[in-house]
């Protein structure tokens, strides 16, 4: 006869359980390896690549192949410039340059901003850039100056048509 209290009964997880478990890594782990809004100063090249993710939901179809979507406004595309494109010649500090096209244009133009931050991740400050209108399917660079000698490397905080 088996003692009870010596052998507790198995716990098992539902399958409704198992797959929270699943959803949760693999959100985590996507956090964990997303570094494609980030980038160093203009003096290193960016390693933003276009992606398409299953989990888009609107048409990408007339983004160009080294421009990612934007994910919160269907309209418009981008990517970092690369160390050819962008001209730092204004800021004494650091600067980057971002490329952005829209499907259907932005009348008023486009306001873009990005996260300032130092070796360690952390945001020590913000700049940002704007245009005029913006016809559809037209290219445009933002230039994003900053003079803060601790930036290191920079994030795209917002990209939207103004």
């Amino acid at each position: 006869m088996s003692n009870p209290e010596l052998t507790p009964p198995a716990k098992r997880f539902k399958k409704w359980q198992w797959v929270l478990i699943v959803i949760i890594s693999l959100a985590v782990f996507g956090q964990l390896f997303d570094t494609s809004s980030e980038t160093s100063p203009s003096s290193s090249s960016s390693n933003s690549t276009s992606s398409s993710s299953s989990a888009e939901t609107y048409d990408t179809s007339w983004i160009p192949t080294d421009f990612s979507g934007y994910p919160s406004d269907d309209n418009i595309a981008w990517r970092w410039a690369t160390s050819k494109e962008t001209n730092c010649s204004y800021s004494s500090g650091s600067c980057w340059a971002a490329m952005v096209i829209t499907r259907d244009g932005c009348p008023s133009g486009i306001y873009a901003e990005i996260a300032i931050l130092d070796k360690s991740g952390v945001q020590i400050d913000y700049t940002n850039d704007t245009t005029t209108r913006v016809l559809p399917k037209t290219k445009v660079k933002l230039t994003f100056d900053t003079f803060n000698e601790q930036a290191e490397k920079a994030q795209i905080g917002e990209i939207r048509c103004s």
